[in-house]
């Protein structure tokens, strides 16, 4: 029988193999070393970024060009809308006719249309009137000579003995002969009423050159 000292001794000796076992199983965690949280999430952006460009650079994607907007050559412009404006219609105003009024038909010489004569040569002078007033032209209406340039040949009133209605004509007519002062004569007629006046548009002219 061993002796209380040796069985101590071994039990002494077992404990101390046993921590030591434990000792050299258990592994004792080193300190970790801190770093700034800044720093960590530049780190972790920084690796992002760099993944992101590898990704692009191994699988490109197209981009679409911009499409060229084409450009008119020409520029219309529309014009503003206007209001129009209203248009006055003039209302009719009946244009009142004269009561005397006279339209010149013709002017001619008989018994032939010429304007030379020699000297002494005779021809008639006709004037035609027409009656554009609203009264008739009574008897002793008259056409005399106004005015001439040259030499009086010519007679110096006719007038009718007859009554001349609105719309109707009427002739005039006058003897004459060539004068013996060559050059042009010229004799203005004017048509008077049986008062002795003026008749509107009742004028008349005649040049003939003596030869």
């Amino acid at each position: 029988m061993k002796s209380f000292h040796a069985i101590r001794s071994n039990f002494f000796l077992f404990v101390f193999f046993s921590f030591s076992l434990l000792a050299g199983c258990t592994q004792v965690p080193l300190p970790v070393p801190t770093q700034d949280q800044s720093t960590i999430v530049a780190a972790v952006v920084e690796t992002i970024n760099v993944q992101n460009t590898q990704d692009a650079l191994l699988n490109p994607t197209i981009t679409p060009l911009p499409t060229e907007t084409q450009v008119p050559s020409t520029v219309t412009l529309i014009p503003a809308t206007e209001t129009p404006t209203k248009t006055i219609v003039p209302s009719e105003t009946a244009t009142q006719q004269p009561a005397f009024s006279a339209t010149l038909l013709y002017v001619v010489s008989y018994p032939e249309n010429k304007r030379e004569y020699v000297g002494n040569e005779r021809f008639g002078i006709a004037l035609g009137f027409h009656n554009s007033g609203t009264v008739a032209w009574e008897p002793g209406t008259n056409v005399k000579l106004a005015s001439y340039t040259g030499e009086v040949t010519v007679q110096l009133e006719a007038s009718i003995n007859r009554s001349v209605s609105p719309g109707e004509k009427v002739e005039f007519d006058f003897w004459a002969f060539g004068s013996e002062w060559y050059g042009d004569h010229t004799f203005v007629f004017q048509l008077y009423n049986n008062q002795g006046l003026a008749i509107p548009g009742g004028y008349a002219t005649f040049t003939y050159t003596s030869v």
